[in-house]
């Protein structure tokens, strides 16, 4: 982590693995469990050959930090303990560690790495250029993670399971509405839309969805001319009354900006 140095015991421990709390930073939304079984063969048959790393909650207790695979694979092939080396750090520290470690997986998907960022971003005030540090990434880069977040989780989850590509991802975000996402992620699963062809479909919605809210306003605006003609044409009636029943009235309708201003005058 650019040099960041943490404080480690000064020999490996062996854990009982009932007394791992997982990782509350964990971004990744799937193992693959065909991968775990092998692991957990192959550590049926080795050991574990390289240690987790956890932190202590409290005297009984220890959080995992990174090693999550290992750890469930342990579970798996029954065996009751597993090498760690215990980390003397944070809650900030450890979510920036176990981020970067799991950055680090050739399949982590672009809608995990958004969470990640999300996490040390809004959730531990990391900067962009502190975060470019951690992850090793651009700057740039760091700040599209953060764009993409802005999905809604339903979103999220369809992006993940209907497997889009995240180009088509970053189009998918200029539409804003949620409702108008997940219909045109249908779309595309449906069609296998390329990422132009989905860049069409989301200005095709953008662009009705505008001449829609024009439509609405336009019946607003009358609605309201036709319920103050109404209102005038009784207000008319009314001073008529007046006058027949010898009380000298009349009105005035200023208009000023989009209100109006109605005075009645009345001689006693």
């Amino acid at each position: 982590m650019n040099g960041q140095e943490y404080r480690y015991n000064n020999r490996l421990v062996y854990l009982p693995v009932n007394k791992i709390l997982p990782n509350p930073y964990q971004t990744r939304s799937g193992l693959d469990r065909g991968n775990i079984d092998e692991l957990a063969k192959s550590i049926k048959m080795y050991g574990v050959l390289q240690p987790i790393g956890v932190r202590l909650i409290n005297k009984k207790i220890y959080e995992l930090i990174f090693g999550e695979r290992r750890l469930m694979a342990c579970k798996i092939a029954g065996i009751d303990s597993i090498p760690a080396i215990v980390t003397e750090i944070g809650d900030r520290e450890a979510a920036a560690l176990t981020i970067a470690e799991n950055t680090h997986r050739k399949n982590l998907h672009y809608m995990e790495m958004a969470d990640a960022v999300s996490i040390l971003y809004k959730g531990f005030g990391y900067s962009v250029d502190e975060i470019s540090q951690i992850l090793s990434l651009p700057s740039d880069e760091i700040i599209k993670y953060t764009e993409l977040n802005e999905f809604g989780r339903d979103v999220k989850n369809m992006l993940i399971k209907e497997n889009i590509s995240r180009e088509q991802a970053e189009i998918l975000l200029t539409a804003k509405d949620s409702d108008i996402q997940k219909n045109i992620i249908d779309k595309v699963r449906e069609y296998k839309l390329s990422a132009e062809k989905t860049e069409i479909l989301v200005n095709g919605a953008i662009k009705e969805k505008r001449i829609g809210k024009a439509e609405a306003n336009h019946r607003n605006i009358k609605k309201k001319f036709t319920d103050l003609r109404l209102f005038t044409n009784t207000l008319k009636q009314a001073v008529s009354l007046m006058n027949e029943s010898g009380m000298k009235s009349d009105y005035e309708i200023e208009k000023i900006e989009d209100k109006y201003k109605i005075c009645i005058n009345i001689d006693v």
